[in-house]
């Protein structure tokens, strides 16, 4: 089943509306949360007057933060690092628009909104700072008094070789490069339901979230509460995209609003709360040199990042998105001298959550422009100093400067793949005879790695963070011979119930149809991490080959046992056991049946049952996925708009389980990729204020802006069980290096060069204002 094209088992029940989320959970009793929120920046509160609210018919209670306000734990603990306040509910100050201050629970949500705008809450008004490098100049607006500065945490790497390198150097190139703030926008917004019984001291909790296991340690850590009379269960989601690998102040004032009441909260982001408060990340600054020989050999790097977090990472990730930025600068090239200096930087703004491709976007967005920029410089082509460059095979496994462990890839095959899926040649030659024309076609390369499923070693080391690489998978075979894997992870879209079942199928030797995967239930599935980091596929796909594995010896012992054969002359295929010597056979139902309804026919000291469980932790500290894209676009020199063309993409994510799905999955991040290239962009005013915060100001790509997308795999096996790697967020973190190079290429006359995120029509236009076209 590893391999084939298998349509999703959910899709169909999905796209008919079948779907359960938690917007759809209704139970009795249940009140609606509504949240009053901060309408400014930087603010102390001196008063909140809940009276007129509470006479509102219909209002169950307003929660305030005097009343009660829990500090959300973090699980990073690095030194220098410094644990910002982060309350349920804002108590004496708040840091930004949208950070919530009080929460009203009423029968109905209209009553609920109602209710939340007769709350009156009295500020004392503070200056404000939104700029992270004004955040960093001496006599800033301070958000944390005590801190004496903004500065969240600096990092720093120095490389032995660094400065020789810039010594002997025929060139230094310097460039000062922007990435904005966006969304992840999923179609889903966050949303939780809790429900405490109080009899029971029992708390369920609904959410849409990417880590149930995660969600109920952190909230029986936050609200010292049990875990084990805590259930958390993420229902359909609709979309996670990282956001939902993070854990709000909203969700858990939610909670403590259904614990003091003993009946049923339900509260469900609106679109312009998300806008306003979640998974704001990508805004970095980097003033970057490159140390270059003439010939175009990377001899070194320095970058300076300032990353704007807001007022704050978020749990569980904190600052790990612009440490992630910091350690993919050197991409896939051999580059051994390298320094960085971090700052991540507090501003008035919304915290600074995960996001697809965490912080990968951005370093994709300024080595591979830095790549272009020299190759036109030294008159070499955007493939030519790629190529020279790249890590050979040979060469395999890497480590960068950085530490991150390159376990398996051969980079050049995949770039010249692209070339010849996209006849790169012949695109030029189309460029030039439509130039004649008129018309600005441009060309835009940009390679990337990724490191997926980070193990343990990496996390709680390099990251200083409390959370485990491995995952985990519960096997059970009932007296039917239906097989059930229930696992630690969980599913935003990426159709695990699927993907997870085909493995299971070939290491157990199940027929696909007989396979069922459960997850998402802490009550019913094993401890678990959770969908992030592009993980899933590595870490708990290596779980279910490691758990079917130890179940097919049992198998395969006790149908040894009943057929009188040695187990090493028996295999398994399609819920069939037989004889490689005897041509004998059993079902898979008939030794499920011994085991357990017949047990007294088990090998003598043999345990009934068929039920396993097993944990797996990926043989290397990290997984390395990488990719080349190839955009070709269209540039109006009167207006400064975009048309986007064709795209190829090369990816190796190692052995597929299901390319249908891996398509999609490209696709999709695709188009995340381009949302936030050309569209996406969080934009504030000096005193604070998101003027970005509907879909009408913030936009997204739709169908009519994508491109044609021609896409081609190439299968590197990783080092670790399956010979899996991660794919979900790869997509979308090339994707800006690619469509700015293109822009640039396609301007090659104009002398202009593209150095700030996004790419609007506006700033191509300026950039063309003044500069002739040839």
């Amino acid at each position: 089943m590893v391999g084939r094209e298998v349509k999703p088992r959910k899709d169909l029940p999905l796209v008919q509306g079948l779907g359960t989320y938690v917007g759809d959970i209704k139970l009795p009793k249940m009140v609606y949360a509504f949240f009053v929120r901060s309408v400014y920046a930087h603010a102390r509160i001196k008063s909140i007057d809940i009276t007129k609210a509470l006479s509102l018919p219909g209002v169950v209670y307003v929660l305030t933060g005097k009343e009660e306000a829990r500090q959300l734990v973090s699980w990073m603990s690095l030194p220098g690092l410094r644990q910002p306040e982060r309350l349920s509910l804002a108590r004496d100050k708040v840091r930004y628009v949208g950070e919530p201050v009080a929460v009203v629970a009423a029968t109905s949500l209209s009553i609920a909104e109602d209710a939340a705008e007769l709350v009156e809450v009295e500020y004392e008004l503070l200056d404000v700072v939104v700029d992270a490098e004004k955040a960093l100049e001496a006599g800033a607006p301070l958000l944390y008094e005590d801190w004496k500065d903004n500065v969240i945490f600096h990092d720093a790497l120095r490389s032995n070789g660094t400065e020789k390198a810039f010594e002997e150097a025929d060139f230094v190139f310097r460039e000062r490069l922007v990435s904005n703030r966006y969304s992840p926008t999923p179609m889903e917004n966050r949303g939780v339901l809790a429900q405490y019984d109080r009899d029971a001291e029992f708390l369920t909790v609904w959410a849409s979230t990417q880590f149930p296991h995660v969600m109920r340690t952190f909230l029986s850590q936050v609200l010292e509460f049990p875990e084990n009379k805590i259930r958390v269960i993420a229902p359909n989601v609709g979309g996670g995209f990282g956001i939902k690998s993070a854990i709000f102040p909203d969700e858990v004032s939610v909670v403590i609003l259904s614990m003091k009441l003993g009946r049923p909260v339900k509260w469900v982001e609106e679109r312009h709360e998300h806008l306003l408060v979640a998974g704001h990340e990508r805004q970095q600054v980097h003033y970057v040199e490159c140390a270059v020989r003439i010939d175009g050999t990377l001899l070194g790097v320095k970058d300076r990042i300032i990353a704007d977090f807001g007022a704050s990472g978020m749990f569980w990730t904190e600052v790990q998105p612009a440490m992630l930025s910091a350690a993919a600068i050197p991409g896939p090239y051999r580059l051994r001298n390298y320094d960085f200096d971090l700052w991540c930087v507090s501003t008035n703004k919304a915290p600074c959550g995960p996001h697809r491709g965490f912080g990968r976007p951005v370093a994709a967005y300024v080595t591979e422009r830095m790549m272009d920029i020299i190759a036109r410089k030294l008159k070499l082509s955007p493939v030519e100093i790629r190529l020279k460059n790249m890590i050979d095979p040979s060469e395999m496994p890497w480590t960068t400067p950085v530490g991150v462990f390159y376990d398996s890839g051969n980079y050049r095959q995949v770039l010249e793949r692209t070339l010849s899926l996209a006849d790169y040649d012949g695109l030029r030659r189309e460029q030039s005879a439509q130039k004649k024309r008129g018309r600005l076609i441009g060309l835009g390369l940009a390679t990337y790695v990724e490191y997926t499923a980070p193990g343990s070693s990496r996390l709680q080391g390099p990251l200083g963070w409390a959370v485990g690489g491995w995952e985990s998978c519960h096997l059970m075979v009932d007296p039917t011979g239906k097989v059930t894997g229930q696992l630690g992870t969980a599913s935003q879209g990426q159709a695990h119930e699927t993907v997870f079942a085909q493995v299971i199928s070939d290491a157990l030797g199940a027929r696909f149809e007989d396979v069922y995967v459960g997850e998402g239930d802490t009550q019913s599935a094993p401890y678990g991490w959770g969908a992030w980091a592009s993980r899933s596929t590595v870490a708990s796909g290596g779980a279910c080959i490691k758990a079917s594995r130890k179940m097919k010896d049992k198998i395969l012992h006790i149908s040894a046992h009943l057929l009188n054969e040695a187990p090493e002359d028996l295999e398994m295929m399609d819920s069939v056991i037989s004889s490689k010597k005897s041509g004998k056979t059993l079902t898979l139902q008939r030794v499920a049946d011994v085991a357990l309804r017949f047990s007294g026919q088990l090998p003598e000291g043999m345990e009934p049952g068929l039920d396993v469980v097993s944990y797996y932790e990926p043989e290397t500290p990290t997984t390395c996925s990488y990719a080349t894209h190839l955009a070709m676009i269209e540039v109006d020199p009167e207006t400064g708009s975009l048309k986007l063309l064709k795209y190829f993409i090369v990816d190796d994510a190692g052995v597929l389980v299901n390319p249908l799905t891996v398509e999609g999955q490209v696709h999709g991040a695709l188009a995340h990729g381009i949302g936030g290239a050309l569209l996406e962009d969080l934009v504030y005013s000096d005193d604070g204020q998101l003027l970005s915060s509907t879909f009408v100001d913030y936009l997204l790509p739709t169908a009519e802006i994508m491109p044609e997308v021609v896409q081609d795999f190439v299968e590197t096996p990783s080092l670790n069980l399956g010979g899996f790697k991660g794919m979900g967020e790869g997509a979308a973190i090339p994707t800006a290096a690619a469509l700015t190079n293109a822009i640039d290429d396609a301007l090659s006359d104009s002398n202009v060069k593209f150095l700030e995120l996004p790419i609007t029509p506006e700033k191509v236009y300026k950039l063309l204002k003044g500069h002739k076209i040839h």
